[in-house]
């Protein structure tokens, strides 16, 4: 074969690959119901589901809250960057890679787009749980993400979200309007994780015991999938708050030990969680060093969840005196307040 009819067909392959590509862009999802993943065209997109179309096959419907992530076609190789220096807790550097991406998209690119926005008020808002002068800033920008995108597959969560700022915030009366939008969703892990939610709310008021029947009801209620046993597991913490402040620390600790047992290790906001609560438990039994390595966990294991890492420190500080280190605890009062001035906890160690 001459060099020219060569050349006249590896054209035509190049023009048929080019023009298969345009007609079918290759998303990628990842499931939490499942371990493969699945790739194809995404169809549609709505608040409850997204529809794919495989290269081969019928079209399929995954609901919203079984997505893990998706892979849009022609996002940027950077943009998982920026997603691991959010699973970090780097919160700075991961909204800056995110804007930045985002302006590099093209206008076309909408599901993507969508998804820049997302990324960055959540970002926004897990810095605002920690950095509290923050929140106005946060609460406006998930807010207006709600308000635009009410048909996009990341509704429900931003909903979540949302009325987490307003509890931060102590705006009681939005916080619990939002989380009642949350517990209309479909879907029954979100309308679980409502009921615990409006919990919290009761909670942030001093409302103890009723606080505590609403997250039994959360624990009575039917977990029908995985996502609804994690809610469950993170009512159990609620649950574990009321007893440790109605000073009933060993039955805190028993339902503490379950959720360790059961938590996955990949969930580091769960773990983080449990070891402050078990901490606390441990500290009003008087078991200050075993209440110091929990703490201590947080903050060698989980120092991404800032918030939490925050309420470590602020312990640490007072607990390494305990057991004759004072140099360390002048360490972690640095670390508290130099990294989360702006965070409650921060504020109590300085008597604010």
């Amino acid at each position: 074969m001459n060099n020219s009819k060569t050349r006249s067909l590896l054209c035509v392959a190049l023009i048929v690959c080019l023009a298969a590509s345009d007609c079918f862009a290759i998303d990628i999802i990842t499931r939490k119901s499942a371990e493969n993943r699945l790739s194809g065209k995404v169809t549609a997109v709505t608040k409850t589901a997204i529809k794919l179309k495989p290269q081969t096959g019928a079209e399929i419907e995954i609901p919203a809250n079984d997505i893990k992530k998706i892979e849009w076609d022609g996002a940027p190789a950077t943009l998982n960057g920026a997603l691991a220096q959010e699973q970090n807790g780097n919160y700075e550097a991961a909204i800056k890679s995110l804007k930045s991406d985002m302006e590099k998209s093209p206008a076309s690119a909408e599901n993507l787009r969508t998804d820049f926005q997302f990324f960055i008020s959540r970002v926004l808002a897990k810095w605002a749980l920690a950095d509290h002068a923050k929140l106005p800033e946060a609460i406006t920008r998930m807010k207006n993400f709600t308000d635009t995108n009410a048909s996009s597959f990341r509704y429900y969560e931003a909903i979540n979200y949302l009325g987490q700022l307003y509890l931060a915030n102590k705006d009681f009366t939005n916080a619990g309007a939002t989380f009642t939008k949350l517990e209309s969703s479909p879907f029954n892990d979100y309308q679980l994780a409502a009921k615990s939610s409006k919990a919290h709310v009761l909670l942030a008021q001093n409302q103890v015991d009723q606080a505590m029947q609403a997250f039994d009801q959360v624990l009575k209620s039917p977990a029908k999938d995985e996502s609804s046993k994690q809610r469950q597991l993170e009512a159990m913490l609620g649950k574990a708050t009321c007893l440790n402040l109605k000073s009933q620390n060993d039955e805190a600790l028993k339902l503490l030990e379950t959720v360790i047992e059961n938590a996955k290790e990949s969930d580091a906001r769960l773990q983080a969680q449990a070891q402050i609560l078990r901490g606390t438990a441990l500290l009003a039994k008087g078991k200050s060093q075993e209440a110091l390595l929990a703490f201590l966990l947080v903050d060698v294991l989980f120092s991404g969840q800032q918030d939490l890492h925050a309420e470590s420190l602020y312990n640490l500080s007072k607990l390494w005196v305990t057991v004759g280190q004072p140099g360390r605890a002048d360490e972690a009062r640095a670390i508290l307040e130099s990294k989360y001035p702006n965070n409650p906890w921060a504020k109590k160690l300085s008597g604010g």
